[in-house]
């Protein structure tokens, strides 16, 4: 609501938006401002970098950033489509925000719901890895709860409000976004309900076959793939942040620990944002602070 009112006070073709808590790099417009020659280019977002490594859960969500989403971002750029502009650092053309109708308050993450509505309306949203912003991140397991909360809360507000829609053959550029998104939910519950019957069958005295959370070859399989996938985005992003590579020890527990805590989170979560059509005028989730 701070930004939609701020906006219309500006005069400047293009507006960088970025957390208050964040630290950009010194030639980051010189990275980002360029893609504007291109008019239908709507907005870039750059490549936000975790600066407080002082804690377990800070190194993992370092190596996170690095493969599991600005890889991920790099992939979706070749299909044409981003799923979301960061909130910590994106630049925008004003004529595209205005199109769109500026920010949405009732959304949990303003900046997916942002992302989908300018692509919607075939806008060009870019990222661009060179442009580095230093951010911080969640230290304490609660906060970093809280805003997984809130980015499970958002990513299913925005499928709800935004899916059928995107259906449509002139969306068909999006799609495999959609399909990503989808699939990260269904997972999800795959997993948790899947884990509650092997327990539940424990329970009673009946050892379920064929079915157990405990990883056997295919699970090993994936969680290999998994590290393979975050080594290579460490190697990636290795040219911006010199560092990383020494935190890659920690990698192991991402597949291993970290996918069962987002997986519970989605179940819990994903749920209420199934209403958010008839919560339009309501916020529904603030920003945690990062503690």
């Amino acid at each position: 609501m701070a930004l939609n009112d701020a906006i219309p006070l500006t005069r400047g073709e293009l507006l960088l938006v970025q957390d208050a808590d964040a630290v950009p790099a010194p030639d980051i417009l010189r990275m980002l401002v360029p893609h504007f020659r291109f008019p239908r280019c709507a907005a870039v977002t750059g490549n936000p970098r975790v600066v407080d490594r002082n804690s377990f859960l800070a190194k993992l969500q370092s190596i996170e950033f690095s493969s599991i989403i600005s890889m991920l971002r790099r992939a979706q750029r070749i299909w044409g489509r981003i799923m979301t502009m960061s909130g910590v650092v994106g630049i925008f053309r004003r004529q595209a925000l205005f199109d769109v109708g500026l920010y949405s308050p009732e959304m949990a993450t303003e900046d997916i719901d942002l992302t989908w509505r300018l692509q919607l309306r075939h806008w060009d949203v870019r990222y661009e890895s060179r442009a580095v912003m230093w951010m911080r991140v969640p230290q304490s397991f609660s906060g970093l709860v809280r805003q997984r909360r809130r980015w499970a809360l958002g990513l299913s507000q925005v499928i709800t409000r935004h899916g059928r829609e995107l259906l449509q053959w002139k969306h068909r550029r999006f799609w495999p976004v959609l399909v990503e998104a989808n699939l990260s939910v269904i997972w999800a519950y795959t997993y948790v309900v899947l884990t509650a019957i092997w327990l539940a069958s424990y329970l009673v005295g009946y050892p379920p076959v064929g079915v157990s959370p405990i990883p056997n070859f295919w699970g090993m399989l994936v969680a290999t793939m998994c590290l393979l996938q975050l080594a290579t985005g460490v190697l990636l992003d290795n040219a911006y942040d010199r560092d990383l590579k020494k935190y890659f020890f920690v990698a192991v527990f991402y597949p291993l620990v970290y996918w069962i805590l987002m997986a519970v989170i989605t179940v819990i979560t994903a749920p209420k944002g199934l209403t958010v059509n008839r919560q339009k005028r309501r916020v529904t989730l603030w920003k945690p602070v990062r503690e």
